[in-house]
């Protein structure tokens, strides 16, 4: 338990003992909000040594860990391939699940998961925390607001770096059925998931796609073209090719104005523990508020279902466009 939180705090249970496991472990202690009660891991040995270090109790047994009279909610972050297992438990259980991006490889996935939830009568969410940020809230604003007229044109780039460590050290980056895909569905995500949320549905997608620089099943580097309802046109550029890292960055371009948004820094482009979880607190303390009557969570299973069902699109149309 975090010496933060208070007699009233949501006892969670974490599914995943890797990176993004530690992030949600120091965001869920943190915050007054949460307690960290169990974490479920498949290998024993690291489970343990994982909770030594954050708190909770080891399980490699979800259905045990969700067992618990004090499981109030479940944070998965476990490889994205795993996403679905870990949310049906959570369904069985009628326990909350709020999932780490993507919250699924697939749109067909998703779906399984929503009707599962729906049916259990279980709050499904989705951890995108970038939407946290000042630069998204004022992105929002300005574009509901018509500040930029009609909008013509919106990119994202992530030249990122990864070395080939971080897929031959994994069992499971960059790999077609853990993964999803590669640099497009696990680094770029979050820059997909803003233009899903700013802009109109995306009506057509040109992709080409590739493995340039790393010892992986999925591409590293990703060009996509797209066309938004209402006329605007679009690009997607997505690589952990580019070394050494450089900061994303989001424009949006109307006939009155032009969002520029960048990363405020190079924190991520090269190395993924470098980031901080201020905003992954921010992102579960809203969910917490949601399950206990205030405002609706903004990206429930069928919010994060957009940018998966626009990635699946890109990898669809990179698929049908064979190299030269």
């Amino acid at each position: 338990m975090s010496e933060s939180a208070g007699s009233d705090a949501v006892g969670v249970v974490i599914a995943g003992t890797g990176l993004i496991a530690r992030f949600h472990a120091q965001a869920v202690k943190d915050s007054a909000a949460t307690r960290l009660v169990a974490v479920c891991g498949r290998d024993a040995a690291r489970t343990k040594a994982f909770c030594a270090e954050s708190g909770g109790e080891a399980y490699t047994d979800l259905d045990a860990a969700l067992s618990r009279p004090d499981a109030g909610l479940l944070l998965v972050a476990t490889a994205s391939g795993a996403h679905d297992e870990a949310v049906f438990a959570a369904a069985r259980h009628r326990v909350p699940v709020l999932v780490e991006k993507p919250i699924a490889i697939t749109a067909a996935r998703v779906d399984a998961m929503i009707s599962a939830c729906r049916e259990a009568g279980v709050p499904l969410g989705c951890i995108f925390q970038t939407r946290w940020s000042e630069e998204f809230e004022d992105a929002r604003r300005r574009i509901a607001a018509g500040e930029l007229g009609r909008i013509t044109f919106a990119r994202a780039d992530v030249p990122w770096w990864r070395d080939d460590s971080y897929y031959t050290g994994s069992s499971w980056h960059g790999t077609k059925t853990m993964d999803g895909g590669g640099a497009l569905i696990n680094q770029a995500i979050h820059a997909v998931d803003w233009l899903v949320a700013l802009m109109p549905p995306v009506t057509e997608v040109k992709a080409f796609t590739a493995t340039l620089a790393h010892p992986m099943e999925a591409e590293d580097t990703v060009s996509a073209a797209l066309r938004f309802e209402g006329g605007a046109l679009g690009q997607i550029y997505a690589t952990t090719a580019s070394y050494p890292g450089r900061p994303k960055r989001i424009e949006i371009t109307g006939t009155k104005g032009t969002l520029e948004i960048g990363a405020a820094s190079a924190q991520g482009t090269s190395r993924p523990d470098s980031m901080p979880c201020d905003q992954h607190r921010l992102a579960i303390e809203a969910f917490v508020e949601s399950m206990r009557g205030g405002r609706p969570y903004p990206i429930d299973g069928a919010e994060a279902r957009k940018s998966v069902d626009l990635i699946e699109r890109i990898y669809r149309s990179g698929e049908e466009t064979p190299p030269a």
